[in-house]
Order: C-alpha cells, then sequence, then structure tokens
C-alpha cells in the first residue's frame, strides 16, 4: 500500500472533508428552513451526549492504532502493526456492544435528568445503535491513518455524508407530519444509516487486506499498550463531551431563568449550535485533516528521531492553519449577519457568529495544535488545557447568560475566552517540547494581507447583503486573493498549499 507524504495524505483529507462539509453545510441551510431552528434544536441538545457515549465506545483506540501503527511501520514492523489493528477490533467490538445496550437501558431515566425537553428521548435512542458502527470503522480507519494513506479515511467520509442527507430528507419527509420530536429522531436515524454503510464500504473493498488480521487472538500486552495511551485520550474526550453535554443543558436553563420560554430557548440553542456553530466550523475541514495526519507523521519523526523533521511539520501544520483560520475569521465578522440572512434565514445567529469570529482563529489552532500534543504523545498535557477550557466556558453561561438581553452575547463571549486561552496554552507547550520556527517576515505579509481583505469586505459589504450568489462569489475570491497576496510576497506557507493544489490538479486525481 502506497504512503503518502505528511502534506499529501493532509490534502486528500482537506478536498474530501471540502465536499462533505459543502455538502454538510447546504444540508444543514436546508434542515434548519425545512424543521426550523427549533427543530435542529432539539436534535443537536441530544448530539453532545451521544459523543459521548461514542467516547466512551471507543476510549481512544483508533488514535492509538494509529500511532502505534505508524511507528511500528516506520521500524519495518508491519507483522506487529497488524496485532494491533487485530487486537483493537476485538477490544472495541466489546467494549461497544457493552456501552450500547447500557445507554439503551438507562436512557430514559438519563434523559429525564439531564434535560428539560423531553421531546429529545426518541432522537437518542435512534442514535445509539451507531455506536457499534462507528467504533469498528474508526479502528479501520486508524489502521490505514497509521499507514498514512488517508484513502480510506476520504472515501468513506463521502460515501457517509452522501447516505446521511439523502436518507435524511426522506426520513424528514416521512416524519414531519407527526411533529418535531419524531422529525429530530429521523435525523438521528439518518446518522445511523451513514455509519452503517460507511462500516460496511471499509468491511468490503478492503477485507482482503484485513480480515486475515482481524481475528487472530488478541495480545493482552498489546492491549495495555493500547490502553495506556488511549485512557488519558478518553478522559480528555469524555471530559470534553462531558461538558458539550451540560451546556446543552444549562444554555437552556439559564436563558429561562431570564424569561424566556422553553420554544424561545430550544430554538436560540438551535440558532448557536445548528447556525453559527456550522459556519464556524466551515475551516475545520483543514484543521481536522491536519489534526489527523499529524498524529502518525509527528509520531514517525518523533520515533525516529528526526526533530529537524518534527519542527519543520509542527510548523508547516500551525502556519497553514493561521492562513486559513484570518481570512475565514475576518470574512464571518464581517458578513456574519449576511451570511445568516440569506443562507439560514434567521438574524439572532448572526450576530452570535460575529462574536464568535473573534476567537475563531484561536479555535482552529486549539484544533491543531491538539492533534500536535497528541503526536507527541503528550495526552495528558492536552486533557488539562481541554478541561480548563470547558471550565472557562461553563462558568461563563452559568454566570453570565442568566440575562433577558445581554445572555446570548455573554455565552458566545465564554466560547471566545476559552478559545482562545487553551490555544495559547498549547502552542506555549509545543514550542517548548518540539520547537516552532514559523518563516522570517510571517506576520508582517499576514498584516498587509489582512489589511488589504479588511478593506474589501467594508467596501463590499452593502453589495453582497441581498444576493446569495454574489455573497458565495465574493467569499471564495477574497479568501482567493489573500492566499495569492501572501504568495506573492513570498510567503512559504501559502507556497505549498498553491503548489500541492496544483500538483493534484495537473494530475487529475485526488
Amino acid at each position: 500500500m502506497a504512503k503518502q507524504s505528511f502534506l499529501k495524505g493532509a490534502f486528500i483529507l482537506l478536498l474530501a472533508n471540502i465536499i462533505v462539509k459543502s455538502m454538510g453545510f447546504i444540508y444543514q441551510i436546508l434542515i434548519v428552513r425545512m424543521i426550523s431552528p427549533e427543530g435542529i434544536g432539539i436534535f443537536n441538545m441530544i448530539f453532545p451526549l451521544y459523543i459521548t457515549a461514542l467516547v466512551l465506545t471507543t476510549a481512544g483506540i483508533p488514535l492509538a492504532v494509529s500511532k502505534y501503527v505508524a511507528e511500528e511501520t516506520a521500524l519495518n514492523k508491519r507483522e506487529s502493526a497488524e496485532r494491533i489493528f487485530s487486537s483493537a477490533v476485538t477490544l472495541l467490538f466489546i467494549f461497544s456492544t457493552i456501552i450500547t445496550f447500557f445507554f439503551i437501558l438507562i436512557a430514559p431515566t438519563l434523559i429525564k435528568t439531564l434535560y428539560t425537553d423531553s421531546r429529545i428521548l426518541p432522537a437518542f435512542l435512534f442514535l445509539l445503535p451507531a455506536l457499534l458502527f462507528v467504533s469498528l470503522s474508526s479502528t479501520i480507519k486508524g489502521f490505514f491513518q497509521g499507514l498514512q494513506d488517508m484513502r480510506p479515511t476520504a472515501v468513506t467520509q463521502l460515501i457517509e455524508q452522501i447516505i446521511r442527507i439523502s436518507s435524511g430528507f426522506l426520513l424528514i419527509y416521512l416524519l414531519r407530519p407527526y411533529g418535531l420530536t419524531w422529525t429530530a429522531a429521523g435525523l438521528s436515524l439518518a446518522v445511523f444509516l451513514s455509519e452503517l454503510a460507511g462500516l460496511i464500504y471499509l468491511v468490503t473493498l478492503y477485507k482482503n487486506k484485513i480480515s486475515r488480521h482481524i481475528f487472530q487472538r488478541p495480545s493482552l500486552t498489546i492491549i495495555k499498550r493500547l490502553l495506556s495511551f488511549s485512557i488519558p485520550i478518553s478522559i480528555t474526550r469524555i471530559t470534553s463531551s462531558v461538558i458539550s453535554t451540560i451546556e446543552a443543558s444549562l444554555i437552556p436553563h439559564q436563558l429561562k431563568k431570564a424569561g424566556y420560554n422553553l420554544s424561545q430557548a430550544t430554538s436560540f440553542y438551535g440558532e448557536l449550535s445548528g447556525v453559527a456553530f456550522t459556519i464556524l466550523a466551515i475551516p475545520s475541514t483543514l484543521t481536522f485533516s491536519l489534526a489527523t495526519t499529524l498524529v502518525p507523521a509527528i509520531s514517525e519523526a518523533q520515533s525516529r528521531k528526526q526533530q529537524q523533521l518534527l519542527c519543520q511539520r509542527t510548523s508547516d501544520a500551525i502556519g497553514i492553519t493561521i492562513i486559513a483560520g484570518i481570512p475565514c475569521g475576518l470574512i464571518l465578522f464581517f458578513w456574519g449577519p449576511i451570511i445568516t440572512k440569506l443562507l439560514f434565514n434567521v438574524t439572532q445567529a448572526g450576530e452570535i457568529l460575529r462574536l464568535l469570529a473573534l476567537g475563531s482563529l484561536f479555535l482552529y489552532l486549539l484544533q491543531t495544535s491538539s492533534g500536535i500534543l497528541q503526536g507527541l504523545g503528550y495526552v495528558k498535557t492536552n486533557f488539562l488545557t481541554t478541561t480548563i477550557g470547558g471550565l472557562i466556558r461553563i462558568s461563563g453561561i452559568y454566570f453570565l447568560g442568566a440575562h433577558a438581553i445581554f445572555g446570548p452575547s455573554r455565552i458566545a463571549l465564554s466560547y471566545v475566552t476559552a478559545y482562545f486561552t487553551v490555544s495559547l496554552l498549547n502552542l506555549f507547550i509545543i514550542k517548548r517540547k518540539a520547537g516552532i520556527s514559523l518563516q522570517q517576515g510571517f506576520f508582517p505579509r499576514l498584516l498587509l494581507a489582512g489589511i488589504q481583505l479588511c478593506t474589501a469586505l467594508t467596501y463590499l459589504q452593502k453589495i453582497v447583503a441581498h444576493n446569495l450568489l454574489l455573497l458565495i462569489l465574493a467569499t471564495f475570491v477574497l479568501a482567493f486573493l489573500f492566499l495569492i497576496t501572501l504568495f506573492l510576497t513570498g510567503d512559504k506557507y501559502s507556497y505549498l498549499i498553491i503548489t500541492h493544489l496544483c500538483e493534484k490538479i495537473k494530475k487529475g486525481n485526488v
């Protein structure tokens, strides 16, 4: 199997993620319009709890598989890498089966205890069976990521998104007459079907390569090794998921204390999670791709004791993240209300998005830096900084959110403060442990390109305010001009992006 370079692997995932995110973004726009922010709020309110169950199921093992397979392969120990994969599949099959049945049994009591809105129970129950499929497919993808082959991950994402969208529209059409409760449950069933399709594809396409490894007797030594790395990651993700679950419960609760009724509080959460965060997450197509490829790439460099390569990969990832994050953040800040109005036909989310855009760059750096820390093996450090960020968000929501006028804005600023704090902590630690050496003159070039972009955004604001096509066209053109400005001034990271893109276009493949 062909091994891909760090940037090539990231680029494959990036292209797949751009397609997947674009499809998902359009899907999100349409379902918000079809079932209202309140309906999407019901579905999104339960999702953090589902992610908590998923984290308990996978226990960070797919990431451990990626890391250790990369290390063993770098040392030419392919058989050892395959034994790691085999043990992980067995372990996760047992975990996922037990945890799925456990959550099905306690779901009614859990929902009644955590949430004020009982309409979310059917949506949660329809999501739970997907846990088994996600855990197994994540392990298979982790194996190929460890081999630095990102194609299985990329293709699986595309298949899952196609199934999720097509089945989602069909189920909304069939269930909408029965009310928002069952419409939200239909969205959950669409997720279940998409995860099943992704697993079937992975097993079918790669059965000749993996079937001989899956059914080997698991090694207790390997399981201990996997757990020693994955448990701190699992604790980090569980903490993050629990914090998100608390936020999903706490935000409507605090707004109700401020005088909102149940429908208004749920609608605001729907606009925050289903509109503002959806738009804010668009650049995560890049940071997710980088974080996924960074773990095996950094583990490989570290296992070979190649400090210069380690520093280079770390610095390139951070530089590329900054280049992607700045134009996205500026566009969302200047045009946030226009974007939410034209795309989703909602207004309050636009002002919330504008506030969140203040911390957008730090959110993207947080995601990339977390991947770097995991690749370096500093999973406990990542847990600590993640927990700090979660506590900042919850404290802000609890102490500042219960205000009739400024509650929503204060909730958004709590997220911004958390992003800023955690990203700087992560970067400080990476600087000490691996080194960060950005190109000389990088920040003056960014300042020049940023000033030009701000000027253009201000000038074009009224022109794009009432035309969706012009808005989309202007967004892509301005982002491209930002990149070209950096490229023409000799920026290394924009050069890496553009040359890799040109190479792919020339070859005509992904």
